[in-house]
């Protein structure tokens, strides 16, 4: 049975820090959660730090209690987020690591679901940006929701990338719950090694229609297993599957790319490294389920 009762969203207090804030405190004001606002003090000697380095808003020469301007701002942001949503938010202030921060706080609760953001201002976010969100990917143990677009509306157009693993299974499961009034779609691309590889045009592979056939037939019985209870349309389509997740969520407009996580590889490609690719070139919102 799913839970969003313990939501956390890890900021890094950029200016695109609102984002996941109100992605986190919309689903936990719908499913009834707790939110829990945190953020990783870097341990950074002032000394160590460029100039141009104002993650706070404050100039360090002038204000060298940036560990004080760190709370402070997080708390305007919960405060702002509370009573705009009408929900209390405990606030989370660790000195050390984003990740195993985050990581810690995700375990201890336990939490049900961790957002994050993907967008940072400042040396040295830019640089550690993607690689923290690239590492929740692997180490984190719940749902994580990457937040790449400011919005308080529920999902309306929810793609779900298929491998017929067992995380696929909980991907289709979770996406249906998150967004109970969304149009669900879930997509299998039909692809060799050749294809995840060199991402060969369609037109090599579009001369075996029975191929297509039968991963469609294979992706019916999959959906029907794993979704009873939910409408799903299934999507059986050529190419590589990372490529062919973001041309299908474009062209159906989705705001949320869902896919499972684990170690496997599939069709000789891993299937983190195609999340991965989905995360950094999606324009919409991206769930990574375990």
């Amino acid at each position: 049975m799913r839970d969003l009762s313990q939501i956390v969203v890890a900021t890094d207090l950029s200016e695109h820090a609102k984002w996941p804030i109100v992605r986190g405190a919309t689903l936990a004001g719908r499913h009834g959660g707790q939110l829990h606002l945190m953020h990783a003090i870097p341990q950074f000697s002032l000394k160590d730090l460029s100039e141009s380095y104002r993650p706070y808003g404050i100039v360090l020469a002038n204000r060298p209690h940036w560990v004080d301007a760190a709370r402070a701002q997080m708390h305007a942001l919960a405060t702002i987020a509370s009573e705009r949503f009408g929900i209390a938010i405990e606030e989370h202030a660790k000195f050390g690591s984003a990740v195993p921060e985050i990581e810690s706080i995700t375990r201890k609760l336990p939490a049900d679901l961790l957002v994050v953001g993907t967008h940072g201002r400042g040396f040295p976010r830019d640089l550690l940006l993607g690689s923290t969100v690239s590492a929740l990917m692997d180490r984190t143990v719940c749902p994580l929701l990457i937040s790449k677009t400011e919005s308080d509306d529920p999902y309306r157009s929810v793609l779900v990338g298929i491998d017929f693993s067992n995380s696929c299974r909980s991907a289709l499961e979770f996406a249906s719950f998150l967004a109970p009034d969304a149009a669900v779609a879930a997509l299998y691309a039909v692809e060799n090694d050749v294809d995840s590889i060199f991402h060969a045009p369609r037109s090599s592979y579009e001369k075996d229609p029975d191929a297509l056939r039968g991963a469609q037939r294979e992706l019916d019985n999959f959906v029907d297993e794993a979704a009873a209870q939910h409408p799903v349309e299934r999507i059986a389509d050529w190419g590589n599957a990372a490529q062919t997740l973001l041309t299908h969520a474009r062209s159906s407009d989705a705001d949320l790319i869902v896919v499972g996580k684990h170690h496997s590889n599939w069709k000789g490609v891993s299937f983190g490294d195609i999340s991965k690719r989905v995360v950094k070139d999606a324009t919409c919102d991206v769930l990574i389920v375990p």
